[in-house]
């Protein structure tokens, strides 16, 4: 199947919208630089109605840049992009590919080998090392922890590596059943994580000492409520996949709990990198 590739000279503040545009009009693979971005659909989605519905977001962005197209022949883009991927430390952690060695200068770092598929996260994106970051400060050890949109499992095996009791993960995405089934058994906690497909619905249980979600602002703003209800007293809440300009209606939301009858949220720490913001929240005992 041969491939449109779009390139488009946006500055990087704005490419986050600029992608979210481009998968409306079905853009599925994008790659981010400084000053550009470079956008993939499949050559039988691309049309003259589409380029015109990219150069009006432009313009109405006060952007007069041109749209540079080219036709791509079919390769193996999963084996390039998997060529493309190297180890990254974000704070205790390393993660890495099976394919790539630990570099020495990080023998002291907790490994976690996560290999992609279909599934989001593999500690490249803001909002993955957003929530690795603040993990070692939520785990003591001997938590329950509940991993909402699992994808690849790193959020549900970072917490059990740092000495969380188990964790149950979930998510809508068929591919990632298999991804984070293999990502756990490499990483040796297979038997203290569980995977179930589907949403909040496959998630009877509650008391949960710390929920992680990595979304998206829709669906956390659709789950907030049952997360408060899955979390225990004194338990944490950890948002992220959010924008900063998603900052202030995720508040607004975590404090409207108390008045839908469920228990009031309380945000604890928020962090921010480049674009991309997240949140710890409490439920108060």
């Amino acid at each position: 199947m041969r491939t449109v590739e779009l390139t488009l000279y946006v500055e990087e503040p704005l490419q986050e919208w600029l992608i979210a545009f481009l998968e409306d009009l079905d853009f599925d693979a994008f790659l981010q630089e400084d000053h550009r971005l470079k956008a993939y659909l499949p050559a039988a989605r691309w049309n003259d109605v589409a380029r015109e519905r990219i150069e009006q977001w432009l313009l109405a962005h006060g952007l007069d840049v041109p749209i540079e197209e080219q036709l791509i022949e079919p390769q193996d883009w999963n084996a390039q992009w998997e060529r493309s991927l190297r180890p990254v430390a974000v704070g205790p952690f390393l993660i890495r590919p099976t394919w790539t060695e630990t570099p020495p200068e990080h023998a002291d770092k907790i490994v976690l080998e996560i290999d992609p598929k279909m599934s989001f996260g593999t500690g490249y994106h803001e909002s993955t090392r957003l929530v690795l970051r603040v993990l070692p400060s939520l785990i003591r050890g001997g938590e329950r922890v509940l991993d909402a949109g699992t994808g690849t499992g790193i959020l549900a095996i970072a917490a059990v590596r740092l000495g969380a009791a188990g964790a149950l993960a979930f998510d809508i995405d068929p591919w990632a059943a298999e991804n984070a089934a293999e990502n756990f058994a490499r990483n040796g906690v297979a038997d203290r994580i569980a995977f179930r497909e589907g949403s909040l619905e496959v998630v009877p249980e509650s008391g949960f000492d710390l929920v992680l979600a990595n979304i998206n602002r829709n669906v956390l703003l659709d789950l907030l409520p049952g997360f408060a209800e899955k979390t225990r007293p004194g338990g944490r809440i950890v948002l992220a996949g959010l924008l900063t300009s998603d900052r202030d209606r995720m508040l607004e939301a975590a404090a409207r709990m108390e008045r839908a009858t469920r228990p009031a949220l309380t945000p604890l720490h928020e962090a921010t990198e480049g674009e991309w913001w997240s949140v710890v929240l409490e439920r108060p005992a």
